[in-house]
């Protein structure tokens, strides 16, 4: 399943965003808000995990529908109270994709970090995670 057809980041409205060099956005909505008005850390947590599966399900399309990646572990510092749209960037940590795809071909599964930054209006860092995936390749 996609990840962004779950009805989860649905009523997050996460959305696949159109601002530079960022993948997905959280659009600000008034059910996202903590007791302090600004975004709840558990939505700011759902937004960098979404966009770590989704950029799981973009970098590597070619082999998604074949792979069952399950999250194993997650680090999360909160740096800013989150205002306004939320953006995030996902970065693939100490392999490149071809060494994903050759690893996880050849022992049908792996376990890669994808480190996740979410960022508010001004390019401010918000949020920054690590989330550990153990994918397995179907046969």
């Amino acid at each position: 399943m996609k990840v962004l057809d779950l009805p989860l980041t649905k009523n997050l409205h996460i959305q696949v965003t159109k601002h530079g060099p960022y993948l997905l956005e959280m659009v600000h909505h008034p059910h996202l808000l903590n007791h302090l008005e600004t975004i709840h850390g558990s939505a700011s947590y759902a937004l960098a995990e979404i966009s770590s599966g989704y950029f799981l399900n973009t970098e590597f399309r070619d082999i998604a529908d074949q792979t069952i990646p399950i999250l194993r572990e997650s680090r999360v510092k909160y740096r800013l109270a989150g205002e306004g749209n939320l953006y995030s960037k996902v970065v693939l940590v100490g392999m490149t994709d071809e060494e994903v795809r050759k690893k996880l071909l050849a022992r049908k599964k792996i376990i890669l970090t994808l480190q996740v930054r979410l960022y508010n209006e001004e390019n401010k860092i918000v949020l920054s995670a690590e989330f550990d995936w153990f994918i397995t390749l179907s046969t």
